[in-house]
């Protein structure tokens, strides 16, 4: 029988730490397969996150759809419609009902990020042209800052004005229980106030990420 030459060259010591190498992993590699393993696990996480928030995104703008279709028809026949509420639009079912939380006569509306979803009334002129503007502002509050400029594209199409706030500077829901009665300053504008106007990028990523605040509260006035 042939011998390995190369167990020649090896003394009785070093033959059998030889052969206890050859059996499993080294130290070194089984440090380098987990490194690689933590790489894949954080990675993937971090896209399922990402998947989450987006998925929470969708499913709160699928909201504004629903609640414009039901606001129109209200708007139509309603010789005072700034006065349009939240609890006036919750009574006309412009919510998914699993939104809304009533308690006695007061209702709660939630959003998919865990903030509050309110309606507001419009009694002031948004573009400075003709009379007052007739349509409602959307309010949603508690967007993640890394979610606020989805939340404002995804608004865009629909709202004629856009505007951003961090929680500290929003006004108390007691307050959308009234008209909205001045429009925001233009500098303020993340959108409008033209009916033609588009996103203004540097104002969308000042008022999403400008602060220390971890979350905003999003204003979008809906023409109708």
């Amino acid at each position: 029988m042939k011998r390995n030459p190369s167990l020649r060259k090896l003394s009785a010591r070093q033959i059998p730490a030889l052969a206890a190498r050859q059996k499993g992993f080294t130290l070194i590699e089984l440090s380098i397969a987990l490194a690689i393993v933590s790489v894949l696990i954080v990675g993937s996480l971090i896209g399922v996150q990402r998947i989450l928030a987006n998925n929470r995104a969708n499913n709160l703008l699928a909201e504004v759809p629903r609640i414009n279709a039901a606001l129109v028809g209200a708007a139509v026949n309603s010789s005072n419609f700034a006065s349009i509420t939240t609890k006036k639009a919750a009574a006309l079912g412009a919510f998914s009902p699993n939104t809304v939380k009533w308690e006695n006569d007061t209702p709660t509306v939630s959003n998919a990020f865990g903030g509050s979803l309110y309606i507001q009334g419009n009694d002031s002129n948004m573009d400075g042209v003709g009379g007052k503007d007739r349509g409602y502002i959307v309010v949603a509050t508690g967007i993640p800052t890394d979610m606020c400029a989805t939340v404002v594209n995804g608004l865009a199409p629909l709202a004629q004005v856009l505007w951003v706030d961090a929680p500290a500077t929003q006004a108390t829901p007691a307050n959308f229980d009234q008209p909205l009665t001045s429009a925001p300053a233009a500098t303020d504008m993340i959108k409008g106030p033209d009916a033609t106007s588009a996103i203004n990028i540097d104002k969308l990523a000042e008022r999403c990420r400008g602060g220390n605040s971890n979350t905003r509260v999003v204003y979008a006035f809906v023409p109708l």
